[in-house]
C-alpha cells in the first residue's frame, strides 16, 4: 500500500527537477550560437555547398566536428557514409546518440547540407536552404548530448543525419533509407528540416509560424504532441498541417525533400519547415533573410517534440 504513495511522493519532488533541466537546456540555444552555425553553412568560402565540391567538404568536415564537440558516436563505425551518384561523390554525415537506458527504438533527425554551388559567376550561399536546417539539428544534437552527459534522456536512441544529395534527386537520403542497419519497423519516427530560417510567406497573419507535413502519417499517440509542445510560452508558433490549404500542392511539396524516402519505404516521416519564398534557389538567400529568434523558437519547438516522442513507449 506504501508503494503508490512513494511513487507519487518521488514524483511531486522530481518534477521540478526535471523542468528546471529542460530549461537549462534550452538555454544552450540563442542567437550567437545559430549565428556562428549558420554563417560559416553559408559563407562564400563554403562555394554554395554542391555536392563533389571542395566547398561542400568544408561543410561536412565543419559538421563532422560539431558531432565529435557534442560526443555523439559515429554511425556503423565513421562519421560519413559515401558512394557515387553519376560519378560524383556523395556523403552523408551521420551522428548518434544511445538511448538512456536499454531501447530498441530509434529516432531520426535529418537535415540536407548541400545547395547548388556556383552558376553563371554567382554564389548561392543557401542560407535558409537549408544551412538554417541543419543550424537546428546541430543544436538539437548537442541538447540531447547533453541531457546523455547528465542522465536526463534520450529514451530512445537519436540518429542525426545530415544528407548530401538532396539536390541531386534526393540520392543522400535514398541510399541512406536503401541501406539501413536497423529494422524499419524500429524506427519511431523519421524528422526532416529543410528551410526554417525565414518569415517570408506566413500561410496567417503571425509572421511566428511553422509549416508541419506528415502529421498524420505519424502513430495516433504522437500526432498530439506538436500542439503540446507550441502551448510552452516561449515557442508559441501558428502551425499549419498543409501547404497553405492546398491538398494537392501539400502533396507535391511532401514528395520534394528527403522526409519522402523514408516515407517510400514505410517509415513514419514527418516534415518541418518555413516553406519557400522570393530567395529561394537564388543568390539573395544569405544569412540577411534569416530570422533568428523565430529560428530558435523552431528549434525548440521540434527538441520538445523529439523529447516528448523519445518518452512515448512502443507496447
Amino acid at each position: 500500500m506504501k508503494k503508490p504513495f512513494v511513487c507519487i511522493f518521488l514524483a511531486v519532488i522530481l518534477a521540478p527537477l526535471f523542468a528546471q533541466n529542460t530549461v537549462m537546456i534550452e538555454q544552450m540555444v540563442y542567437q550567437k550560437k545559430q549565428e556562428q552555425i549558420l554563417s560559416y553553412l553559408a559563407d562564400d568560402m563554403t562555394q554554395g555547398r554542391a555536392s563533389g565540391t571542395n566547398g561542400k567538404q568544408l561543410a561536412e568536415q565543419f559538421i563532422i566536428s560539431q558531432f565529435k564537440k557534442y560526443g555523439l558516436k559515429p554511425y556503423n563505425w565513421n562519421y560519413t557514409q559515401s558512394f557515387k551518384y553519376d560519378s560524383i561523390a556523395i556523403r552523408n554525415v551521420i551522428g548518434f546518440i544511445p538511448a538512456v537506458g536499454k531501447s530498441d527504438e530509434f529516432v531520426i533527425l535529418s537535415a540536407h547540407y548541400d545547395h547548388i554551388g556556383i552558376l553563371h559567376g554567382n554564389i548561392y550561399n543557401g542560407a535558409d536552404d537549408n544551412a538554417s536546417g541543419v543550424t537546428a539539428m546541430l543544436n538539437i544534437a548537442e541538447m540531447f548530448a547533453t541531457m546523455k552527459i547528465i542522465g536526463k534522456g534520450p529514451l530512445k536512441n537519436i540518429i542525426f543525419v545530415a544528407f548530401d544529395g538532396k539536390e541531386l534527386s534526393m540520392s543522400g537520403s535514398e541510399y541512406f533509407v536503401k541501406n539501413l542497419t536497423i529494422p524499419k519497423t524500429n524506427i519511431a519516427c523519421a524528422i526532416n528540416l529543410d528551410m526554417l530560417g525565414t518569415d517570408l510567406v506566413p500561410p496567417g497573419n503571425n509572421p511566428e509560424y511553422l509549416i508541419v507535413l506528415g502529421n498524420e502519417r505519424l502513430k495516433k499517440s504522437y500526432r498530439g504532441l506538436i500542439e503540446k509542445c507550441k502551448s510552452k510560452s516561449n515557442i508559441n508558433l501558428d502551425i499549419d498541417y498543409t501547404f497553405y490549404g492546398s491538398k494537392d500542392f501539400t502533396k507535391l511539396f511532401y514528395t520534394m525533400s528527403d522526409q519522402y524516402s523514408f516515407a517510400k519505404s514505410g517509415i513514419p516521416a514527418i516534415l518541418f519547415t518555413s516553406a519557400f519564398h522570393d530567395y529561394t534557389y537564388k543568390p539573395g538567400d544569405d544569412i540577411d533573410i534569416i530570422n533568428f529568434p523565430i529560428l530558435i523558437k523552431r528549434t525548440l519547438l521540434i527538441f520538445n517534440f523529439i523529447n516528448e516522442i523519445c518518452k512515448e513507449q512502443n507496447y
